[in-house]
């Protein structure tokens, strides 16, 4: 039974929790009274938000749609019933929603639904699940309710009638029918779809096709009656617009093209569908009828004119082929020639283009022998074209930036292509000689006559129609108006609206600004101050607020201080107060205006008080909402253009925003003319698509963005109807500032508010804290929520990084937490270093550790300073000398400091980030830049000089090998990226694309900086001579040696804009440059400019950074806005002295090795054990590899020997990177490979492959082991045992031995003498028993041979008469077989004609180009212009990895050609000379574009090929298993094409492009058994598949047999003799024959048997083991002491005391 009173306090919780709860009600949308829930206001709300995104008839997630409330209850794929109204716990809804352990099947991947929200739902369907939506919220238009236009509407498509009497033109709701003249509206045919996307007369007159629909739920095709204005077919179809309209000759058929990439046919009359083909892989745009209707043609956005058989459905070609560049961009209109079959397309490459439909040459892969003319380019996208309808005249419509064209050109050319035109055309591009291209694009520029051309400033055009006169040509776009144009002169004869406008009045929009909704968190629990604390003063960071527009706001930031001195955010405990209600505050400190007026807010807490005047104008005037300063930073704060939706680099479902809104220009574009301005409405605002779909009103992926009331709906709503302009003059902002400066936090769960606050470039400023976005740089110390309150996790610090419409601001969070018990001693200080520290530390209130020991600093500065650790000698003396410790500590290093050992290491630092690398300069090369960076290092050359030195390099590398920086970095935008990171410490890369997402830097000053490196010349040095580096099949080899200069001529284009890219520098700094100066010696000016804000700063960081293991910035090479350093202050001081010191590297080296900071322990205590960035204490490192290597030979004393340079070189003086280790040690333990400058090249982690290489690998093992080494004369020279342990860990670990370490050694000796005669003992056993046993099993063996052969002779003689008689029957059998395949042979053409028609099929496979391509060591993948890839090189086996990013949608298939590779020896397939390759596993992963670690395998099945080689299997190609041996193989079949197709177990399809991993497996065990040529191709064509052709193949199938050339006869047979089953079964019956008979199984058991008994006796195994391990003994017996010393050495060079620098 239930309680009752639990019951009342449930529905009380419930109760107010619903009030809380964002987006489920508001004022408009309380719950029904009596508490009956509604559908209507609030369930339907929450479907909207959490669960239409993925269950729309777009997206019907599990086949259940819930956008129709017919089909919400119904239930998906699980059979389930949805909804059982009256009985929320039989509802399979509920189950889903309701979370178990925390987790919820629905709503999928993401947050479950709150308890208020799940309640809610199931007392709905307790109380019967019904639909009250009440009838007049479906907005009646009709006849008697026509659209009212607030502005004129954006026309996307207009007709004229056949008799020229009328004008159709495409409204909102409706088709406008007006006199062809202009003079007047006749009539409204008002229908069911929103948007009109074309409007297409009968071939008669007496009808008129409409196509539309509602963006983002349904299509429609209406049939309207022309004299009668009444609809007589109104055909839905597919879950959006449906777009182009075309009529059949006849008038029997209307053709269409659909957002779901298929082009469709119905009947006019009755609308059942006749056609349906789905080739296309994005939006079909427009269609058209061939002359007779036989065929459609269809233009989409996949760039591609397809043309489809209408009986059969069948996809015949792609008209303009499948080269992905001959049309830049998609489709977006075709029109036929009123009596030929030729076609005028246009699209995003602003270039219309005339084509024939049906091929006269033979279809090759690559070709587009269909084009006939390119006319002339006009600007902007081209949305229309029309052919007269006497065939004379072209014309076009084109839009960018509302700007329009119209061009009209002559059609009075002859379109005929003559024969040697012909024969060009049917080759491939690049198959095409020079001067062949050149004629065959004369051809198609021949005869072009342009006859007007008109040009509309204030209004882009989207489509076109001519009059049947011919004479006048109408244009239309997005201002609403309709303009006659004379055909041959351009003038405009008239311009009408096409719709009346009844305009939206101030008043109106002043009402809607006052009632907006606007959010707020509210305080959930409230704040207190710390225990026993007061407030003793308030402050605000706001002086007074002033708010200028209905859409203004500002956060209060209240301080209160505290009797205990510490200061604290109280903006939440504050009781407020309002003097008069001109603004609402809530109880967050959140300022919004209610209307015009002056107030008072008062602020009150703990018997504290503060007044802030507050001031409110620009209600009741009317506001303009621009694009820049309004509408793109909403479209930022609701993630509209963030990378992970519309600004990720495709976009998603074909809309895409430039990433973070950095394009204005690109986003107005996509949101007005993209699609003729099918996301913004300004005739009806409130119903563009791109308010549908952020409210959630439409189905939207990214589910409820803001709703309708709120102000960034309106905001954009305003812009909406405003137009949808772009100002480029717009005040953009200028920079933000972020509030509180460096606060802190001083209890852990406390909070902070953050305010920023914008200033525009006109000087103006606003609160923008609610659309800035706050980051928490560690969120382990604090978190920060949406409304930028930070919340305290745990002590430290935390970067906080603002960012705003491109500008960027940071400070440093701290969070004290617990400190009690802390008392501040100030400890010793000996520099401005020390003093810097200490008070961070004092602030924070961090003990440092103690001083370390003199053993650890001379360890530690040693290794630090020159990269090897002292000598024994050198440990002995810095311990005994007595002097005082920072005396003698300051001589080393000075001593230390440009010694020769310093000059080796350091010049080892800088070979890394040159990438000193023998790759690119070969080994000369690589030495002698070495070599100039060590004459540098060693003559202490001022930073600025060396940076200027290298930037500034000309002439040979041979004579100036610092002109060996641009033989390594080759391309300006290379070169320019890789300066920046080494020299300023930032990362221009990620500002190549679009401005950078995180920093300052834009896409302009991108370009703009590689510009300065544009004119980088490079050309052969004559002292190469013939010497080559590199070189592959793709990039050639380049010279030896290079002379580098600087040319006259050479600039940097932009990628987006397409200009070319001034010099520019990114920011400013002083400095003088003589006169004339290039550009590269202007840059190094700037670069080393001493007020150059990032140069000298960056270079000493690192060298901080170096010296103590963690930067003042980390990582050390990485300055930017989000990683402020620790100690500003510091690292300003370190700044100075190098500038005011001439950038004297030396000086800052012994400024930080003389602080007592870098001196200090790595002991920790209470009050530092968890500081790892204000240097409390010391942090211990991992030796890098070439020290490693380097510290293991000097303690051992031994000679290093490492390949291709003199022994006795160190790890850190070896010139080139190429140069290394036979097993490994250097590239195991993180020596940078020197292909990049970034310090993440050099790896210190402690992973077990490298340490297994340590302890066991030969490195160690044999420098230990080295008799000549310093260990074995320890050995002799020192004779007491104790002495001797003592040596060696003053040699390994720089310091003495403990009494305890030096026992335990010696104990360990005892033990080897008892060892040694054990092991004597056993030997001598086991001797005496072999002497016995190896001559009995010698005699056994001589007479198992003589048996075994007698027995032999024997069998043979009985099996003779068989024998003959089996011979006979083989020689029959030989001349069967013969005949048989003489037979066969004859009637082959007929045969292999047969198996084309047999398998052509009609499944169309669109071959896929790839990204990215990666191979086996050893081979390198060449992409080819056919989309084939080729494989050059060669390696036993591996993998072939390749993605692809494909707009297919529903992949249901994939197809691996294997192609032939002419040159290669045995022509290909494979690599081998027979070209066999095995194939052991074909793999295929696929995700969303924007998702790749999403990458999930993709189950296959149906595995098909056209041949096999014996044994072979290719369903073991899909199994799983990666090492089968019998998958996919050619054996004997190759030199030509093979193929295999696989089927997706489900179709490949996400809302966004697919990301595709291929990874090939090639695992047999036969060597170089790999592809050599390859092509992969996928088909969205319905089940089954199937095997069908190949293009090669296929194009001889649709060729008659008898018109068939003689190359396409022997292409066709040469494949056939090595791929037909039948042929090759009948000539593997021939080999069989041939055989010879086997062997009898009794002879061969005897003979086997023969062999086996003839073995020699082997010795005995135990013997030889005890053998080796006595002579190992008596060698340890030999020398118990150097035993004892070489395991001590190894046990302590295994030790974390040697491997680590502490």
């Amino acid at each position: 039974m239930v309680n009752p009173m639990k019951s009342m306090i449930l529905r009380s919780a419930l109760t107010f929790l619903f009030c809380l709860t964002a987006g489920l009600t508001t004022a408009d949308d309380a719950p029904a009274e009596g508490g009956k829930v509604s559908y209507h206001k609030q369930i339907r709300r929450l479907f909207q938000v959490h669960c239409q995104g993925c269950h729309q008839p777009a997206k019907p997630s599990g086949k259940y749609v819930m956008t129709d409330f017919a089909t919400l209850a119904v239930g998906g794929e699980s059979e389930e019933k949805a909804i059982v109204p009256g009985k929320p716990d039989e509802s399979y809804l509920v189950s889903l929603i309701t979370p178990e352990n925390g987790e919820a099947s629905m709503p999928k991947g993401k947050k479950p639904l709150s308890p208020v929200e799940i309640e809610l739902v199931r007392n709905w369907i307790a109380q019967g699940a019904t639909d009250d939506t009440p009838p007049s919220t479906r907005k009646p238009i009709n006849k008697d309710n026509p659209p009212v236009y607030s502005l004129p509407p954006v026309i996307a498509s207009l007709d004229f009638s056949p008799d020229g009497k009328l004008l159709a033109v495409a409204g909102f709701h409706e088709v406008l029918l007006h006199n062809a003249d202009g003079s007047g509206l006749v009539d409204r045919l008002i229908g069911l779809s929103e948007r009109i996307e074309s409007v297409r007369f009968s071939p008669d007159g007496k009808r008129l096709a409409v196509t539309g629909g509602q963006p983002g739920r349904v299509g429609e095709v209406q049939v309207w009656d022309v004299e009668k204005r009444e609809l007589t077919l109104s055909h839905s179809v597919t879950y959006d617009t449906v777009y182009g309209a075309s009529w059949s000759p006849d008038g029997k058929l209307i053709s269409f093209g659909c957002s779901d990439n298929t082009v469709r046919a119905i009947n006019s009359e009755t609308g059942e569908q006749v056609m349906y083909q789905g080739a296309h892989s994005d939006w079909v745009r427009d269609t058209a009828f061939t002359v007779d209707g036989s065929h459609v043609l269809s233009v989409a956005r996949d760039m591609t004119v397809k043309l489809t058989e209408v009986a059969t459905n069948r996809f015949i070609d792609n008209v303009t082929s499948i080269t992905p560049n001959a049309l830049k961009g998609g489709v977006n209109a075709v029109v036929r020639h009123p009596e030929r079959d030729e076609i005028v397309v246009g699209g995003a490459d602003g270039v219309p283009k005339i084509y024939r439909v049906f091929r006269i040459t033979a279809r090759k892969i690559g070709d587009d022998s269909n084009l006939v003319r390119n006319l002339n380019p006009m600007t902007g996208r081209v949305f229309g074209v029309a052919v007269s309808p006497n065939a004379k005249r072209i014309a076009a419509v084109s839009a960018l930036d509302g700007k329009g064209e119209l061009t009209v050109y002559s059609y009075e050319f002859d379109t005929a292509l003559p024969a040697d035109l012909k024969a060009i055309s049917a080759k491939r591009r690049q198959d095409r000689n020079t001067a062949e291209q050149q004629k065959l694009d004369a051809y198609r520029t021949k005869d072009i006559k342009q006859i007007a051309q008109v040009k509309t400033d204030s209004t882009a055009l989207y489509t076109v129609a001519f009059h049947p006169n011919n004479s006048i040509v109408a244009a239309a776009g997005s201002d609403g108006l309709i303009r006659l144009i004379e055909t041959e002169t351009g003038k405009t004869s008239r311009e009408f609206a096409a719709a009346p406008v009844t305009a939206e009045s101030p008043s109106v929009q002043g009402t809607r600004f006052a009632s907006m909704k606007w959010d707020d968190p509210g305080v959930i629990n409230k704040e207190t101050l710390p225990q026993g604390s007061a407030v003793v003063e308030l402050t605000s960071q706001i002086a007074s607020v002033s708010l200028g527009s209905p859409f203004e706001y500002s956060q209060l930031l209240i301080s209160g201080k505290l009797n205990t001195g510490n200061s604290v955010d109280v903006t939440r405990q504050m009781s407020v107060s309002v003097s008069a209600p001109v603004v609402a505050v809530s109880d967050t400190g959140f300022v919004r205006p209610l209307k015009n007026g002056e107030a008072t807010i008062r602020c009150e807490t703990g018997g504290k008080s503060i007044e802030i005047p507050v001031t409110v104008a620009g209600f009741g005037e009317p506001f303009e909402s621009d694009f820049i300063r309004d509408v793109n930073p909403v479209l930022s704060r609701v993630g509209c253009n963030q990378g992970t939706c519309h600004g990720s680099a495709n976009g998603k479902n074909g809309f895409k925003l430039s990433l973070r809104g950095y394009d204005p220009i690109f986003d107005v574009r996509t949101l007005t003319d993209d699609l003729a301005s099918r996301r913004t409405n300004i005739a009806s605002p409130d119903d563009s698509l791109m308010l549908l779909k952020a409210t959630g009103s439409v189905p939207h992926v990214g589910s409820l963005v803001f709703d309708s009331g709120e102000p960034y709906y309106e905001i954009v709503r305003n812009w909406i109807a405003g137009g949808a302009k772009l100002d480029l003059t717009a005040n953009r902002v200028a920079s933000i500032d972020i509030l509180p400066k460096n606060p802190v936090i001083q209890q852990i769960g406390a909070k902070q508010q953050i305010r920023i606050v914008a200033t525009f470039a006109d000087g103006k400023t606003r609160d923008v804290t609610r659309e800035a976005f706050i980051v928490s740089g560690n969120t382990d110390t604090a978190e920060v929520d949406r409304w930028s309150l930070m919340t305290a996790m745990r002590r430290g610090e935390s970067p906080i990084l603002a960012r705003y419409e491109g500008a960027y601001a940071s400070t440093t969070l701290t969070v004290m937490g617990d400190r009690t018990g802390f008392v501040w001693k100030q400890p010793e200080t000996w520099t401005e270093i020390d003093n810097l520290v200490a008070r961070k530390w004092e602030r924070m209130k961090i003990e440092p550790s103690e001083i370390c020991t003199d053993a650890e600093f001379l360890r530690r500065v040693y290794l630090d300073l020159t990269g090897l650790p002292p000598t024994s000698d050198d440990v002995k003396a810095f311990l005994a000398d007595n002097r005082d410790m920072r005396a003698k500590r300051a001589e080393v290093v000075d001593k230390l400091i440009g010694s020769p050992d310093f000059v080796e290491y350091w010049t080892n630092k800088w070979a890394d980030l040159l990438q000193v690398n023998g790759k690119f300069l070969g080994p000369e090369g690589a030495k002698s830049f070495r070599d100039w960076i060590r004459a540098e290092v060693d003559a202490n050359t001022p930073y600025d000089e060396f940076v200027r030195k290298v930037i500034t390099a000309d002439g040979s590398n041979k004579e100036n090998p610092a002109a060996s920086y641009y033989k390594i970095l080759r391309d300006p935008e290379d070169i320019m990226e890789n300066t920046t990171h080494l020299f300023l410490a930032v990362r221009f890369n990620c500002n190549k694309c679009h401005d950078h997402p995180f920093e300052r830097w834009t896409q302009d000053q991108y370009y703009e900086t590689a510009a300065y490196f544009a004119r980088v010349g490079l050309k052969a040095d004559p002292a190469s001579g013939n010497r080559k580096i590199g070189g592959t099949a793709v990039e050639g080899a380049k010279p030896f040696y290079e002379i580098v200069f600087e040319k006259p001529a050479g600039d940097v284009t932009h990628i987006r804009t397409n200009q070319v890219a001034v010099p520019t520098f990114p920011y400013e700094s002083t400095f003088a440059i003589q006169e004339g100066s290039n550009r590269r010696q202007q840059l190094a000016a700037w670069i080393t400019a001493p007020d150059n804000q990032y140069f000298a700063r960056s270079y000493v960081n690192r060298l901080w950074g170096y010296l103590l293991g963690v930067g003042i910035m980390e990582p050390i090479d990485d300055i930017r806005a989000g990683n402020p350093p620790t100690n500003p202050e510091l690292l300003a001081y370190l700044t100075d002295e190098f500038i005011q010191n001439k950038f004297n590297v030396r000086h800052i080296v012994q400024l930080i090795c003389k602080s007592r900071s870098y001196q200090l322990s790595i002991a920790t205590n209470k009050w530092n054990e968890d500081d790892s960035q204000n240097y409390s204490h010391a942090t211990t490192r991992r030796l890098p590899a070439e020290v490693l290597f380097d510290a293991i030979h000097r303690v051992t004393g031994s000679t290093t020997k490492i390949p291709g340079v003199p022994e006795g070189t160190r790890a850190a003086a070896i010139p080139d990177s190429g140069i290394g280790l036979t097993d490994g040690f250097l590239a195991n333990l993180g020596r940078p490979v020197r292909e990049s400058a970034c310090e993440c090249e050099r790896s210190a982690d402690i992973q077990l492959g490298p340490i297994m290489a340590l302890i066991g690998g030969p490195t160690v093992g044999s420098a230990i082991a080295d008799p000549g080494n310093a260990i074995a004369k320890l050995v002799n020279e020192v004779k007491d045992d104790r002495a001797l342990i003592n040596e060696v860990f003053l040699r390994v670990l720089n310091r003495p031995a403990t009494d305890a370490e030096i026992d335990a050694t010696i104990a360990s000796i005892n033990e080897i003498d008892a060892d040694h005669v054990k092991l004597q003992g056993l030997l001598a056993e086991r001797e005496t028993f072999w002497t016995v046993e190896k001559p009995k099993l010698e005699k056994t063996r001589a007479d198992s041979i003589a048996q075994a052969d007698a027995d032999l002779k024997t069998y043979e003689a009985k099996i003779a008469p068989q024998v003959a008689e089996a011979e006979a029957k083989r020689q029959a059998g030989i001349a069967a077989a013969q005949a048989d395949l003489t037979a066969y042979d004859s009637a082959k053409p007929k045969h292999a004609s047969d198996y084309l028609t047999k398998n052509i099929g009609k499944v169309e496979w669109h071959p896929l180009e790839a990204e990215t391509l990666a191979a086996v060591k050893g081979v390198t993948l060449q992409p080819q212009a056919d989309q084939s890839i080729i494989a050059a090189g060669k390696a036993d086996q591996g993998d072939y990895t390749l993605t692809f990013r494909t707009s297919l949608k529903g992949i249901t298939g994939f197809r691996i050609e294997a192609v032939p590779v002419p040159g290669r020896k045995g022509n290909g397939p494979g690599i081998p000379e027979n070209g066999n390759f095995v194939v052991t596993e074909f793999e295929v992963q696929a995700a969303p574009s924007s998702k790749p670690a999403e990458l999930k395998k993709v189950t296959l099945q149906n595995a098909k090929a056209d041949f096999l080689q014996a044994g072979f299997n290719i369903a073991l190609a899909i199994d799983g298993n990666a090492g089968n041996q019998n998958a996919w193989a050619i054996a004997n079949a190759g030199g030509v094409v093979h193929w295999a197709t696989f089927e997706t177990a489900q179709a490949v399809s996400f809302d966004e492009e697919t990301l595709i991993k291929i990874v090939i497996h090639q695992n047999h065990t036969a060597k170089e058994h790999l592809l050599a040529g390859f092509r992969i191709s996928a088909t969205t064509s319905p089940g089954p598949i199937g095997l069908s052709l190949p293009e090669s193949l296929r194009a001889i199938a649709l060729t008659n047999p008898d018109q068939r050339s003689e190359d396409q006869k022997t292409t066709l047979l040469t494949w056939f003799d090595k791929s037909d089953g039948t042929l090759t079964a009948k000539q593997q019956a021939l080999a069989a024959a041939n055989a010879p008979l086997p062997v009898d199984p009794g002879v061969t058991k005897l003979k086997e048997l023969i062999a086996f008994v003839s073995q020699p006796i082997s010795e005995d195994e135990r013997l030889l083991r005890l053998r080796n391990d006595v002579d190992f003994s008596a060698k340890q017996q030999q020398d118990k002491r150097l035993t004892m010393a070489q395991d001590i050495t190894w046990a302590l060079i295994n030790n974390p005391a040697f491997l680590f620098n502490h």
